[in-house]
């Protein structure tokens, strides 16, 4: 079974933006505002060239809010999939959440298996892709993100983006912190020497 580094994507591999409503930093809405984090795909490059599977788990919950279109988060993520691809490190999966238990679209309104900080997507791809949950690693920058690996059985890294430290409360009890996915992978690496 190959190992495997699960990431989250906004604030990991493309920056956050702008909330419309609340101004808090936030997942793009909108796939011209897709920019990828510099130094994430290079990250990737050296992940994947040391053997590791790179999977993407992202929640995504603003249609279910109400707050935009489904099909609006799908053309995010294919921008977003599309800027990794032209780096060469497109994903080996990627697993998008879109349920929130107090949405308000009552197909996306749920508690479900697959929403961080439950490991579902996790767990989900470990096991379409053949892939050592004991010797993975989930890389993510809040609370939701750490408790998901660790449910899951992977070590975890906490990056300390700081857009994203409004979903950090200093709970979390990652392996270990970075201040971006490149520095997050020099950790991976070292540790698997």
């Amino acid at each position: 079974m190959r190992r495997a580094v699960f990431f989250d994507r906004d604030g990991v591999v493309n920056e956050l933006v702008p909330d419309p409503v609340s101004g808090l930093p936030e997942s793009p809405l909108d796939p011209e505002e897709v920019v990828l984090v510099p130094g994430a795909a290079t990250a990737l490059r050296w992940l994947r060239s040391a053997g590791y599977a790179c999977v993407g788990i992202s929640n995504q919950p603003a249609a279910a809010k109400g707050v935009v279109r489904l099909d609006d988060l799908e053309r995010v993520q294919a921008r977003v999939l599309d800027l990794l691809a032209r780096e060469g490190v497109a994903p080996e999966a990627f697993r998008l959440c879109f349920h929130h238990p107090d949405g308000i679209m009552v197909e996306l309104a749920r508690t479900c298996e697959c929403r961080k900080p439950a490991p579902g997507m996790v767990l989900d791809a470990a096991e379409e892709l053949g892939l050592d949950l004991g010797r993975s690693w989930l890389v993510g920058d809040t609370d939701d993100d750490v408790a998901a690996g660790a449910a899951a059985g992977c070590r975890t890294v906490l990056l300390e983006n700081p857009g994203s430290a409004h979903k950090r409360t200093g709970g979390a009890r990652p392996d270990a912190h970075a201040p971006d996915l490149k520095a997050a992978a020099e950790v991976i690496l070292r540790s698997s020497r």
